[in-house]
């Protein structure tokens, strides 16, 4: 019985891998066709969605990323901050606006 499980176990895990390839398939062939205009698209309407959205795609290990930005120079550091602050102030500013909107009344 054990034997029987174990390649059952088995078969699933290779249905899964090639379930998970077909959708990567998928995913990559709609990202080619929309992907950068939906991206545009959920960063103006959900900011919230487009920063998880960076997150999730983002290397976990740290210390790649850190050692990288310890061969920048200075000024290289300055202007990615200058960049990613020119990208990320606007969806700030429009969420707090939102915030400040007075809600009407019936």
């Amino acid at each position: 019985m054990a034997v029987a499980e174990g390649l059952a176990s088995k078969e699933a895990a290779g249905g899964r891998g090639r379930l998970g390839g077909a959708f990567l398939d998928a995913v990559q062939a709609d990202f080619a066709a929309h992907g950068a205009g939906v991206i545009a698209r959920i960063r103006e309407e959900k900011p919230e969605t487009y920063l998880k959205l960076v997150a999730a795609v983002t290397p976990k290990d740290l210390s790649a990323s850190t050692n990288a930005m310890d061969e920048l120079s200075n000024e290289q550091l300055i202007e990615r901050i200058r960049a990613l602050d020119t990208v990320i102030r606007p969806l700030l500013e429009k969420k707090a606006r939102a915030r400040r909107k007075p809600t009407s009344k019936p």
